[in-house]
């Protein structure tokens, strides 16, 4: 929870600042995810399991998460998902 609240603080000071924020990091339960609020999920869930055996263990798959990838990404992929983050982030 720790880790949500200092990357919530962050990602909130800089959109008061008007600028567009991407934050990038483990979020492992459904409670940290609810508590950072994100406005747009991207799971990455192309590993099996983390280096963390604590975290492993305490770890939710996300039920809402707006982008699903299963592998890493291609150019092609990366492009489209661009685009779409870009429709989102204007409306």
């Amino acid at each position: 929870m720790r880790q949500a609240d200092r990357m919530k603080y962050y990602a909130d000071f800089e959109m008061f600042n008007n600028r567009t924020v991407i934050c990038d990091f483990v979020c492992p339960t459904e409670d940290t995810r609810n508590h950072f609020d994100a406005h747009i999920m991207i799971w990455m869930d192309t590993i099996e399991e983390g280096r963390f055996e604590d975290t492993n263990k305490l770890f939710e798959k996300p039920t809402n998460a707006d982008y699903h990838f299963k592998h890493w990404l291609s150019d092609g992929d990366i492009e489209a998902l661009a685009n779409g983050l870009k429709k989102e982030i204007s409306t």
